[in-house]
C-alpha cells in the first residue's frame, strides 16, 4: 500500500505549523505519522516544535524545498519510508515554496511506487491577503491555484466585507475547489481531513464556500521564474541571551521599519526569558504573539525578509 503525502501550504506565518498540530491532536493520533518540515534559513523553530509530539521529523533546511526537490526532499521521503513505515507523510514546505513543483515532485517516477498525493491543503491569512498578493504574487499566487482546499485563517478577527473580498481574489486564481471560512475553532480535525481527503463534500453548519469539482489535480507544468532563495533571504542566530517579554516585544515592533531592516515578512524563535522561562514569539508585519514555552537547549531565532539588513537585525537582538 501507498503512504500518504498530505501537503500542507501556505506563506509565511499563515499557520500552517497551528493546523498541522490541530490534525495531530484531534484526528491523527492513532496514525504512525512523520512529517517533512522546510525551514527557509539554517536554523528550525517549527521542528523544534513539533517534535515535542514525539513525532519523526525529518527537516530540510538552508533554502526552500522547492529549489532542492531534485535532492533532499526525494531523499528524505525515501529515508523516512525506509527507516519508519508510517501510514501518512505530512509535508510542511516553506512559506515560499512553490506548491506546483512540490506536487510534481511527489509525482516523480522515483517516488510514483512508494506515494500517493493526498491532501493539498493551503492555508491564506485574510489579515495579510493584499499584502502578499502586491509584494510576492508570484509565490502567493502559485500555492492558491494547487490547493485542492484553501483554509482561511484569522476570519474571527475581520469583517464579512473582508472576507467576501478574499474569496473573489481566491476565485480569479482557482474557482474549482473549496474554500473554507469558519473558524478553526469551530472546526473539528475530522471534519477538515473529510473534505481534504474528499469524505465528505462540505462541512455541513459550517460557512465553508463550496463549488463544483471537476476532478482537476491542477498538476500543469509551470514557469519557474524565480527561486525563492533569489528574492527571499533569511538571518538566523542562536543566543544565551535573557529577553524580558515587554522587551522583546519592543524589539519586534521594530521590524515593521522597512528602511532600516527591509521588508520583514516572517519572525519566529524560541528564547530564554528571566527566571528560567522560556519565550516563543511569531511575527508577521502588524502582528506579534508571544507565549511562554518549555525549555530548549539555547535560544534560537529565525527573520526572513526581503533586502534584508542583517547587520541591523543583529545588533536589535545581540545589544
Amino acid at each position: 500500500m501507498k503512504v500518504k503525502i498530505d501537503i500542507v501550504s501556505g506563506f509565511l506565518g499563515a499557520g500552517k505549523t497551528t493546523l498541522i498540530k490541530k490534525l495531530l491532536k484531534e484526528k491523527l493520533d492513532s496514525e504512525k505519522i512523520a512529517i517533512i518540515e522546510n525551514e527557509f534559513g539554517e536554523i528550525g523553530i517549527d521542528g523544534t516544535l513539533l517534535k515535542r509530539a514525539g513525532l519523526e521529523i525529518k527537516e530540510i533546511n538552508s533554502g526552500c524545498i522547492c529549489c532542492s526537490l531534485a535532492g533532499d526532499f526525494g531523499e528524505s521521503v525515501r529515508e523516512i519510508i525506509d527507516k519508519f513505515s508510517p501510514q501518512r507523510i505530512i509535508v510542511e514546505p516553506s512559506g515560499v515554496a512553490k506548491l506546483s513543483e512540490l506536487i510534481r515532485a511527489c509525482r516523480e517516477n522515483n517516488l510514483r511506487d512508494l506515494v500517493e498525493v493526498n491532501m493539498i491543503v493551503t492555508i491564506v491569512d485574510v489579515l495579510k491577503f493584499d499584502l502578499y498578493l502586491n509584494n510576492f504574487g508570484e509565490f502567493f499566487e502559485d500555492q492558491i491555484k494547487n490547493a485542492k482546499v484553501i483554509l482561511l485563517s484569522r476570519t474571527d478577527v475581520v469583517d464579512e466585507e473582508k472576507i467576501s473580498s478574499v474569496i473573489k481574489s481566491i476565485r480569479n486564481l482557482n474557482f474549482k475547489y473549496d474554500i473554507v471560512t469558519t473558524p478553526w475553532a469551530q472546526l473539528t480535525g475530522e471534519q477538515i481531513i473529510g473534505l481534504g481527503e474528499g469524505h465528505i463534500e462540505h462541512i455541513h453548519g459550517e460557512n465553508c464556500n463550496h463549488e463544483e469539482k471537476h476532478g482537476h489535480d491542477h498538476d500543469h507544468d509551470h514557469d519557474h521564474d524565480h527561486d525563492a532563495d533569489e528574492i527571499f533571504k533569511t538571518w538566523s542566530m542562536e543566543t544565551a541571551k535573557i529577553f524580558d517579554k515587554i522587551e522583546l516585544k519592543n524589539m519586534l515592533k521594530r521590524l515593521n521599519d522597512a528602511d532600516s531592516f527591509g521588508m520583514i515578512v516572517r519572525g519566529k524563535g524560541i528564547l530564554q526569558s528571566e527566571r528560567g522561562k522560556w519565550l516563543q514569539f511569531d511575527y508577521v508585519p502588524g502582528e506579534i504573539q508571544i507565549r511562554t514555552t518549555s525549555a530548549n537547549y539555547i535560544g534560537k531565532l529565525s527573520i526572513t525578509g526581503k533586502n534584508i539588513n542583517e547587520n541591523k537585525l543583529f545588533e536589535l537582538f545581540s545589544v
